[in-house]
């Protein structure tokens, strides 16, 4: 029973650096790529000697393989600052490359509970064994392992994160196209109710005017052949626009799944719907005017649907009792329907009913309005007594 509004407006945005998710992965390698400038350029180059240009290139090569090969670059990471050491060189510089290399690898997807121990250990033992202490008293290699850690932790926290959205993205939009699917099904098949309650009346008229001239034939005098003639030919005209609009209707009415024809809506059936909803268990004040008087087809069937359709929406989401006013005054129909809704209630999501009662008011050249303020729920329709375009 309620307005429409968009599912994912409702879901709270993820924040800034989640809206770019490849821009961490891009970020890191020229991170790593400034490292290993800044280590370069801070140590003088014949200081590495040969063994730390080899670590060096070892977990380079990490890096650049790890991107296709993930298990043989976090291999290649951890070597590194055991290769340094092994070669006489310090290992500053290739754990810090290692522990960025061992982020970019659980933000790609490797499990951070195998990187982080791999290349922590692997840490701890070559700045420990640098030190001469074998990490036990050098805080240092302590940092160096824990880094490692810390590093695997936050890149496979930021994937996980990240695939959380995605996912929440994903049923956010099947929820919006389910939505407007069922929103589209219900339109049409409102339409096509309405179209049986037209056509179905529109079958009973043109009937009614193949009568008539049939009486008006028989009344004329016995020289009017002209005449004669000419009615003759209007009741064929419309005993064929009848036999097609018959077929219409045997369609519209079985449609795919064999159902049998439902009875034309009309605004004088209004009093027996409202004992059958106060049968059902909701309390109606219904004050109910002159339905006797005659109205056109479409707004006849419009006042009792958008009746039915209000009751029904009373019943399933208001509280308490249902104020329901119909009447005709002058050249218009009105229906309206106050009840109070729950706090929990949700007036502001796509509600088919809404519009369904909609689609009857426009098409019997009327109006709907819908209002939810302080907890109260109303809907007032305003329809013409003769359908616009029916005047003669």
């Amino acid at each position: 029973m309620t307005g429409s509004s968009s599912i994912a407006g409702g879901m709270p945005r993820p924040p800034l650096w989640m809206r770019h998710p490849r821009l961490l992965e891009f970020g890191a390698p020229v991170l790593i790529g400034a490292t290993i400038v800044a280590g370069l350029v801070t140590v003088p180059f014949d200081e590495h000697g040969p063994g730390g240009l080899t670590a060096l290139l070892i977990s380079t090569a990490g890096v650049v393989l790890g991107h296709r090969w993930p298990q043989a670059g976090l291999g290649l990471l951890a070597a590194g600052p055991l290769v340094a050491h092994a070669a006489g060189a310090e290992p500053l510089l290739m754990w810090q490359i290692a522990v960025f290399g061992t982020f970019l690898l659980t933000l790609r997807g490797l499990s951070g509970l195998l990187s982080g121990p791999v290349v922590g250990i692997a840490n701890l033992l070559a700045v420990g064994l640098a030190a001469g202490t074998f990490g036990a008293g050098d805080p240092i290699a302590w940092i160096a392992g824990a880094a490692a850690l810390a590093a695997a932790a936050t890149g496979s926290a930021i994937r996980g994160q990240r695939e959380y959205w995605a996912a929440l993205q994903g049923r956010t939009h099947e929820a919006v196209a389910g939505r407007d699917a069922a929103v589209a099904r219900s339109v049409a098949e409102e339409r096509l109710r309405i179209a049986r309650d037209l056509h179905d009346t529109l079958g009973h008229e043109i009937a009614v005017v193949s009568m008539h001239l049939g009486a008006a034939e028989v009344q004329l005098p016995a020289s009017a052949v002209p005449a004669r003639e000419h009615l003759a030919a209007a009741r064929g005209s419309v005993k064929s626009l009848l036999a097609e609009t018959q077929e219409i209707l045997r369609v519209l009415h079985t449609g795919t799944d064999g159902a049998t024809p439902s009875p034309v809506a009309s605004h004088r059936d209004i009093p027996d719907l409202v004992e059958k909803v106060r049968d059902a268990g909701l309390e109606v004040d219904a004050v109910l005017g002159d339905l006797s008087r005659e109205l056109s087809p479409q707004t006849s069937a419009a006042a009792y649907r958008i009746t039915q359709e209000a009751l029904t929406n009373a019943q399933r989401y208001g509280r308490g009792r249902v104020r329901l006013t119909v009447d005709v005054v002058g050249p218009a129909v009105t229906v309206e329907a106050v009840n109070d809704v729950g706090p929990q209630s949700d007036v502001d999501r796509a509600g088919q009913g809404l519009i369904g009662m909609r689609e009857r008011a426009s098409a019997a050249g009327g109006r709907l309005d819908v209002t939810a303020d302080g907890g109260r729920f109303l809907v007032r329709a305003e329809l013409p007594v003769v359908v616009e375009g029916a005047r003669r």
